[in-house]
């Protein structure tokens, strides 16, 4: 079509739209320029990016000075320029260059100044023509009203089709960024080892944790103002309501306060002890993605005496009650049947592909984005070759396969389970995609003793979740990597190990907390025979078995039970120990296969972990050290550099320079600034607060190399291959 015909067709459709009487935009005149139309192939390319929207008779949409929307514009010039916010596959939020949104109110369409259910449009189509459904107006869809040219609600039949044409102007719609300059990298073939690391404990899904009590989420639907903004809906005003936060961070007081501000000034959150708010925002998780983390476990979690208590503490606040009655009620709680644990971790499953669809939508459609759950080894190779960062399930909870234990007055046991219960669940995890487990977490089960690492406040949790408080005895005098035990905070006043005291032990049995107050103890109760039977049900299934948590003989046993098999079967331990690690327990974690990943602590405590752990290793098997954070997980993060550290400077460079050694030759170096929310002036700076939030993990990789140099980095780095070969030692056999 020729130059002079386009115009002839462009005069002939103004004259004709002359006496439609529609509004005009707020900002009309764009300038007399007529751009080259370029229109959307597909519903999923939209994803943050500028669009005008034009109908199917040519016109453009313009908001309006009231607030409404029509399609009057005759040039792309004239539209209202509209950013396409994702907030699933196929479904937007339409913001336009006011900074509001397209939106659904008592049945017209009208611009809303937040986002909401009634701002959500779901579009789809084929080719460039695209219907718009509202989803909070079941049914309906966006429609031109051939009078009057307003937008408005309308049946499916009726339904416009609308083409979305490129366009400039946008307003900025609210997000945090990663900071970061530069592409990350890609393998070099499916074959060749991994480079990256491996962060092998996190609780990204820990969002419906603990009744309520956990503020923020790593994602939302409606964005970070939803996501990270105020707590105070959880927590209460002051943060008042925060029982569990107050009483496991730095204050020890259950009664405590915080600033519930978050998004843009995040004032008292995110921060290094800060246990019930969000620390894994996904453009977080982004940055440490990045900066090469490239294995990333996510523990599925709930403790069900915790999430009764603060569900408790909610309802007690909304109905007069004093919060110290609560507390101090908590062994005749009835545990809430909405904080199963089973129940509540197997909820986060769906809640962890609904965070990888929304990471897909923000780059473009299905599995185009960056985060990839796997269930295998070959699929994670696969995903890290291609540059991105492979996602494992596993599970973290005290009543694993609904195996809990009551101990009425210590005179009798009742199991929560029996084998085929075992099975049976065991089965429905696996098929939902989980592949590492713990068997044993904070609290006594049906298959033997925790590790205590905790002498006062799990006591008394294992008390109301049990019905009993541990029966201990001297923890073994042997070299540790990891200590064993805890002081045990006593109701003998004598300190215990004396006649009187060990009868009172002995009669008592369990129900009152008398222990020697000199030596640190472990947990006298074993591996039960529903213990063993689980454990080798586990290694026929082939999955991997967490150590952490499990009392310290029990650790020997299932060492023993490991060391038996034909090929040995790999064991891990991700996070500190708990409960306790020998030297020797460590030799033979590696001897097996396993591997030893502990929490991570700040730069200067991981290389000096780094340091203890290489002579222990195996000589059959490669050597690396990665971590597990425990991040959002009530584990305060690792801590500010320390006066005699050489300070992280910002910007800083990975990949390039100092430290980095001749395996990181062909990767590109990345520059990081400093993490930051200019929206409300709030910086993050490591050598001065430690590891507030996820995305510092970058900055921590910086630490790492100050304080271990190539050493230290390449082990760090080699870290993901090594899980990799531990988990296809563990499935291949």
């Amino acid at each position: 079509m020729s130059v002079f015909s386009r115009l002839g067709i462009i005069i002939a459709v103004a004259a004709a739209l002359s006496a439609c009487g529609g509004s005009s935009s707020s900002s009309s005149s764009r300038g007399n320029s007529s751009p080259t139309l370029s229109f959307a192939e597909n519903n999923f390319v939209l994803a943050n990016s500028c669009f005008a929207m034009r109908d199917s008779a040519g016109r453009f949409v313009v908001r309006g000075d009231d607030g409404n929307y029509f399609s009057s514009a005759t040039r792309l010039a004239d539209a209202t320029p509209f950013y396409m916010k994702p907030t699933a596959l196929g479904e937007y939020l339409i913001y336009d260059d006011e900074g509001t949104f397209l939106n659904v109110a008592a049945g017209i369409i009208k611009s809303a100044a937040t986002p909401s259910e009634t701002s959500n449009w779901i579009v789809s189509g084929v080719g460039t023509n695209f219907t718009l459904v509202s989803e909070f107006a079941a049914g309906m869809t966006l429609a031109v009203n051939p009078s009057t040219a307003r937008l408005e609600l309308a049946d499916a039949p009726a339904a416009t089709a609308f083409q979305f044409a490129e366009n400039t102007g946008c307003a900025t719609f609210p997000e945090l960024s990663t900071n970061v300059s530069g592409t990350t990298y890609k393998g070099r073939g499916v074959d060749a080892p991994v480079i990256g690391f491996a962060d092998v404990h996190s609780h990204i899904s820990a969002t419906t944790f603990l009744g309520g009590a956990h503020a923020g989420r790593p994602f939302h639907p409606f964005g970070v103002t939803e996501a990270m903004g105020s707590c105070e809906a959880e927590h209460g005003p002051q943060g008042s309501l925060d029982l569990v936060g107050n009483l496991l961070g730095p204050s020890d007081m259950p009664l405590g306060v915080h600033d519930t501000a978050g998004w843009p000034t995040f004032v008292d959150w995110p921060k290094r002890d800060a246990l019930t708010h969000e620390a894994m925002y996904y453009k977080w998780i982004e940055r440490a993605w990045l900066a090469g983390l490239r294995v990333l476990v996510n523990d599925l979690v709930e403790n069900e005496v915790l999430c009764t208590l603060q569900s408790e503490a909610a309802i007690a606040s909304q109905s007069g009650f004093d919060l110290a009655d609560i507390i101090g009620d908590a062994a005749g709680m009835v545990m809430l049947e909405k904080c199963n644990e089973m129940e509540s971790a197997i909820s986060q499953i769906q809640f962890m592909h609904d965070m990888q669809d929304y990471i897909d939508a923000q780059e473009g459609g299905p599995g185009l984005g960056w985060f990839r759950i796997v269930d295998n080894p070959t699929t994670a190779r696969e995903v890290i070759n291609e540059g991105k960062l492979a996602v494992v399930l596993g599970i973290e909870i005290s009543h694993l396969f609904n195996c809990d234990v009551t101990q009425p007055g210590g005179l009798t046991e009742i199991n929560g389970c029996d084998e085929a219960e075992i099975a049976a669940q065991m089965d429905r995890l696996y098929d939902l995609g989980v592949r590492e487990m713990f068997p044993i977490h904070e609290f006594d089960n049906a298959f033997g003793g925790n590790g205590i690492f905790d002498g006062l406040v799990l006591n008394v949790g294992n008390f109301v979740d049990t019905g009993k408080f541990w029966q201990t005895y001297d923890c073994p005098e042997q070299p540790y990597f990891f200590e064993a035990g805890a002081i045990m905070t006593s109701l003998d006043p004598s300190g215990g190990g004396n006649p009187v005291s060990d009868l009172l032990t002995e009669l008592t049995q369990g129900i009152l907390p008398i222990y020697p107050t000199a030596k640190r103890q472990c947990n006298a109760r074993g591996l039960t025979a529903l213990g063993e039977f689980m454990f080798q049900r586990m290694m026929d299934k082939k999955l991997i078995i967490e150590i952490d948590h499990l009392e310290l003989s029990i650790k020997d046993d299932v060492l023993a039970m490991a060391e038996a098999k034909t090929p040995k079967y790999p064991l891990v331990s991700t996070h500190g120990g708990h409960g306790g690690i020998s030297i020797e327990q460590v030799k033979r974690i590696l001897d097996v296969g396993g591997i030893l990943y502990p929490a991570k602590g700040n730069g200067k405590q991981f290389v000096a972990d780094q340091n203890r752990l290489r002579p222990l290793k195996s000589s059959n098997f490669d050597f690396a050290m990665g971590y597990g954070a425990d991040t959002n997980g009530l584990a305060t993060q690792s801590g500010p550099r320390g006066s005699d550290s050489v300070n992280v400077s910002y910007p800083f460079t990975l990949f390039s320079g100092e430290g980095w050694g001749a395996q990181f030759a062909d990767i590109p170096a990345l520059t990081f600034q400093q993490s930051v929310v200019p929206e409300g002036n709030r910086s993050f700076d490591i050598n001065a607060e430690g590891l507030a939030h996820y995305g510092m993990i970058a900055d921590w990789v910086e630490a790492v190399r100050i304080e271990g140099g190539e050493q230290a980095i390449t082990d760090l780095y080699n870290s993901a291959e090594v899980y990799l070969q531990m988990w296809e030692r563990t499935i291949n056999r």
